[in-house]
């Protein structure tokens, strides 16, 4: 049994294959905002075209499917928040606690261990753990995006992209919400806040990019190997004792600061604490290569998403 295609008025993705079963038309019902009516006979396809779309074309026509199903996306989102703090006392409030109950205990210990005091301690902590939470995490959770999607996958048509995004969506609102925790303990701290923090949305962004691409890129090849999840979260684990997120850049002796210059997660860090931290604009470097880290992992999502999109499906 194949997948279903979409079949609305509005759009309708070209080039795919309609349905599978009998000459019957099924109601699918509405799965949080995709309401699909599948109607088919066995020789319903639709022909492929002779030539294959270029890389541009395709990132073009895959991003603008998203723009049919936008309804659904917010709900999915909504209702991976709404799960995640389920029959919760304190519900979303996680989103501010958890992250400052960490923040705590490495505090604690970190400041005793580097002779820091400990307010501004805890802010440079903070501003390395935030991003490198909301990067880790959409990762890791992004490994099962697709295949935990495969009941919908085999219903109906949903762009690829989808389930990844829904992911990194879902953690970049924690994010928010944490970054929000954070300055907030910054004020009761005593902490000055500088302007430079209005340039946040900015390193929000591009973090959000990096992290859609590596995102899609990994749910993809945990559908082909699915140990791959598993050793995604021991190497990411291991990452974060390589990041400057407990201790200074400058700590590092400097014949090793190569190797941690060599650690595309510590240039969004940096970026990060640069700005709330330090309170200083980055440099143009420190500005371009997160941008170009996010580029380039947005197009090997992307080419992967093209070279394996067909094949998916069969491997669920």
């Amino acid at each position: 049994m194949t997948f279903l295609e979409q079949d609305t008025p509005t759009a309708s993705p070209p080039n795919r294959v309609l349905a599978t079963q009998g000459n019957a038309e099924t109601e699918i019902g509405d799965f949080d905002g995709l309401a699909v009516l599948a109607k088919a006979g066995p020789h319903d396809v639709v022909p492929e075209p002779a030539r294959k779309p270029s890389f541009p074309v395709y990132i073009f026509r895959t991003v603008n499917e998203l723009r049919f199903i936008k309804f659904a996306f917010f709900s999915f989102v909504v209702n991976a928040l709404r799960r995640r703090y389920q029959r919760s006392v304190l519900g979303f409030a996680w989103s501010l606690l958890s992250p400052l109950l960490m923040m705590v205990v490495l505090t604690t210990v970190f400041s005793i261990l580097f002779k820091r005091d400990p307010k501004s301690y805890g802010i440079f902590l903070f501003t390395g753990m935030l991003p490198w939470q909301f990067i880790s995490e959409s990762i890791a959770s992004s490994c099962t995006a697709i295949t935990n999607a495969e009941g919908f996958m085999k219903k109906v048509y949903i762009p690829k992209i989808f389930f990844p995004l829904v992911n990194a969506s879902t953690e970049f609102i924690n994010f928010c919400l944490s970054l929000v925790s954070m300055i907030i303990l910054a004020l009761i701290v005593g902490m000055p806040l500088h302007w430079t923090v209005l340039l946040l949305p900015v390193a929000m962004v591009i973090t959000f990019a990096f992290v859609c691409g590596v995102s899609l890129a990994v749910s993809i090849l945990t559908v082909y190997f699915r140990d791959f999840q598993h050793l995604v979260r021991v190497i990411l684990t291991s990452f974060f004792y390589l990041i400057p997120i407990v201790y200074p850049l400058s700590m590092i002796p400097e014949k090793y600061q190569a190797v941690f210059a060599c650690n595309p997660f510590t240039y969004f860090v940096m970026l990060y604490r640069s700005l709330i931290y330090e309170g200083r604009i980055p440099t143009l470097n420190e500005w371009l290569i997160p941008t170009g880290l996010a580029f380039v992992s947005l197009l090997v999502g992307f080419y992967i998403l093209m070279k394996r999109e067909k094949d998916i499906i069969f491997r669920l």
